[in-house]
């Protein structure tokens, strides 16, 4: 990028006659002012020595510059007014930002800089993601996107609608994992990418996290950036691998086995606990006030209200509750998919115990089709008060479970849902990490009551597929959300 111009570092309060060669390496959507109505949008501005700063633009300059400080380009910048960041902000965005406003002086430099950048990344592998899940840490990851799911409107519960659209990414070991895009991204990033579906785009990510969701995915965050077939040697890379082997990620994206319900493969290699100091003991969680915390269990589960319904009618797009009979095409008032289908899913209440105490949880979908060893159309079916000749209903040794507190409405108390049951037997322990990966999560359950040859997933591939939208076309779907 050239020696003759002013580094960042040179550059202070009060500093005068400057000139900085700059690549902008992250430009975050525009965002409202928490503390009042005002507009602004940060990026961040890198030197050839690697070094970064924070520049802000606000109001009409949003607007004015948008054609310019393009991602990945490189510029002289000159003329920003320079001020020290607020001391509650310095740990995030460095001790010095810059202001862009009309006096500020641009030029645009026809450089590559794209190697310098690139530098600076480092990407998560999707095995590792695992990791990383409910962590909050960032992540960088890059994938191909071969598929994205309708826009949709989650309602929180604090009232708030927030709408989101799920991408899908492979990566060259033709691994899939989801990507949540969240408010901004979909008007932007989403937008673009419906429009450019067939190009198979190389997705690069930054400041995103991995959560528990659906089973194991990645979600944006406030300050998640984004390249999309950025001008990369590693993307033209990840292109020829794509183009290599273009027969098999077509049939990826037709048979859409992604779509499904169970568990990907990357939720079979979770990072389960092996020594029992990593375990939360019961007695410590009972009363639990304080919400969205996970923690893994070993213990037993069992059924003590037998008299219960162990199955719901549900939407096959957003899994709430259905007042249709099953396989009715309908109108969802929650999704409004005008197509939804009416599925059946499984769904338990139980209690764990260890040596220390018991809790109550609900287990839902998976988690509760694995303990009770039957599938959602089984148990649907079952007229009689269930016994242990048609279903689990109390475990014998040992199990782990991954559990998560919610927010329990009328009760200062948390709940709680059970998102993985791993049984130890078939873990394989690793002494130097104290780890263990989970091989069997999502692998089929042979049913103690197989009453249909029907596949326990087999509906939701069906499903996902007959209910997915063209990207022109996306279907807002509203989601009240419990987690």
């Amino acid at each position: 990028m050239g020696d003759k111009f002013q580094l960042i570092h040179d550059v202070s309060p009060g500093t005068t006659g400057w000139t900085v060669k700059v690549v902008v390496a992250e430009k975050f959507s525009p965002r409202v002012a928490q503390r009042s109505p005002t507009k602004y949008q940060n990026l961040t501005l890198m030197d050839s020595e690697g070094s970064t700063v924070q520049a802000t633009l606000y109001g009409q300059n949003i607007t004015a510059f948008q054609d310019e400080l393009l991602l990945g380009k490189t510029y002289l910048i000159s003329n920003a007014l320079v001020k020290e960041t607020n001391a509650e902000y310095k740990a995030k965005s460095g001790e010095i930002q810059w202001t862009i406003s009309g006096r500020t002086r641009i030029r645009r430099v026809e450089e590559n800089n794209s190697n310098l950048l690139i530098s600076t990344y480092s990407f998560t592998d999707f095995e590792d993601l695992p990791k990383y899940m409910d962590s909050n840490v960032d992540i960088s990851v890059i994938g191909m996107i071969i598929d994205i799911k309708p826009r949709r409107i989650i309602q929180t519960r604090f009232g708030k609608e927030c709408q989101v659209q799920d991408l899908v990414l492979v990566n060259k070991r033709f691994d899939t994992v989801l990507l949540t895009m969240w408010e901004t991204f979909v008007d932007n990033e989403c937008k673009y990418i419906c429009q450019n579906l067939r190009k198979k785009l190389i997705l690069i990510g930054k400041h995103l996290k991995v959560t528990s969701f659906n089973g194991l995915s990645i979600s944006t965050k406030a300050d998640s950036s984004f390249f999309i077939d950025g001008e990369f040697e590693l993307v033209e890379e990840f292109k020829s691998w794509g183009h290599t082997n273009s027969e098999i990620i077509d049939n990826m994206i037709s048979e859409k086995h992604y779509l499904t319900s169970t568990p990907s493969k990357l939720s079979s290699k979770l990072s389960v606990p092996t020594a029992e100091k990593d375990f939360t003991e019961i007695k410590n969680i009972q009363g639990l006030k304080t919400a969205k915390q996970f923690f893994w269990i070993k213990g037993k589960a069992s059924v003590k209200v037998l008299n219960q319904t162990y199955w719901y009618m549900s939407c096959n797009n957003c899994n709430k509750i259905s007042s249709e009979n099953y396989g009715d095409i309908y109108p969802c008032v929650f999704c409004k998919c005008t197509d939804a289908k009416a599925i059946p899913r499984a769904k338990v209440y139980m209690q764990l115990t260890d040596p220390t105490g018991y809790i109550n949880a609900t287990a839902i979908g998976n988690p509760a089709e694995y303990f009770l060893q039957s599938n959602a159309e089984i148990l649907m079916n079952q007229t009689l008060i269930p016994t242990a000749a048609s279903m689990r209903l109390s475990m014998d040794e040992d199990e782990i479970f991954y559990v998560k507190a919610i927010t329990q409405e009328l009760s200062t108390d948390c709940k709680f849902e059970i998102l993985f049951i791993v049984n130890p037997s078939q873990i394989a322990g690793d002494k130097n990490t104290g780890k263990a990966p989970v091989e069997h999560i999502g692998q089929p359950i042979k049913f103690l009551e197989p009453t249909t040859k029907r596949s326990l997933f087999h509906s939701d591939t069906d499903d996902a597929q007959s209910s997915k939208k063209k990207c022109d076309k996306s279907t807002i779907e509203i989601t009240k959300k419990n987690q």
